[in-house]
């Protein structure tokens, strides 16, 4: 029975007989994966795990990695939760500016600075929300194009108004918070939150800074150490 069985013939590639070197048998398989592919999980670049594989594998280095992991966060869900948490500031602006807006005798334009900059604040966070929650991949580019101009057009509007806001309450620094009615009063609850509020912007700005100056020295020392 065994001599009818037809033979099959073995599949491999051609082997030089001087070369002392086995055939190998089976199909033409790529090398084996590596150990990240093996253990990882599935890259589905959907998600932020393979959006930050790709940009791994595709960086030129330790910098340009960050920037592409940092162009990555901003796009994640965490930035539209902060961009949701962030509306509260503005919300404030508005409730503080409405209730106490007769009551700056020294600057009656700090409230109108923080009714005008909560409500503007408010429309342009709600913009990005909704650009957020409703941009698929298809026409993302397409709507990104249409809604810069307008959002930019806003940005700018809330840069000069906050440079006004820098006047209107830096000059009056330090208003009277006792004797309502003399000219130099203005609500303490009222100023203080827009003293604070702007100088925290410089603040954070100043942070922020600091940040990026750290990342560059830590970029350089590893660039240095490859």
């Amino acid at each position: 029975m065994m001599a009818d069985k037809e033979k099959r013939p073995i599949e491999g590639d051609p082997v030089d007989p001087s070369s002392g070197m086995p055939p190998s048998y089976g199909t033409d398989n790529a090398s084996p994966p590596s150990y990240d592919e093996a253990m990882g999980p599935p890259p589905s670049y959907q998600s932020l795990f393979g959006e930050i594989q790709e940009a791994r594998s595709s960086s030129s280095g330790v910098l340009d990695f960050l920037k592409k992991l940092f162009l990555i966060l901003i796009g994640t869900i965490g930035c539209t939760i902060m961009i949701g948490l962030v509306m509260a500031i503005p919300i404030a602006m508005i409730v503080i500016g409405a209730k106490y807006k007769d009551q700056c005798r020294v600057e009656d334009k700090i409230p109108i600075y923080l009714i005008v900059g909560g409500a503007v604040g408010v429309f342009r966070n709600l913009i990005s929300l909704c650009q957020r929650a409703t941009k698929s991949n298809n026409d993302e580019d397409e709507d990104e194009k249409k809604k810069r101009p307008f959002e930019g057009i806003l940005d700018c509007f809330l840069f000069i108004w906050f440079i006004c806001g820098n006047v209107w309450i830096y000059k009056n620094y330090k208003p009277d918070f006792i004797d309502s009615e003399g000219d130099k009063y203005c609500n303490q609850t009222l100023y203080l939150f827009a003293f604070w509020l702007t100088t925290s912007t410089y603040i954070l700005a100043g942070v922020m800074c600091c940040c990026v100056c750290c990342v560059g020295v830590c970029a350089a020392i590893f660039n240095a150490d490859e």
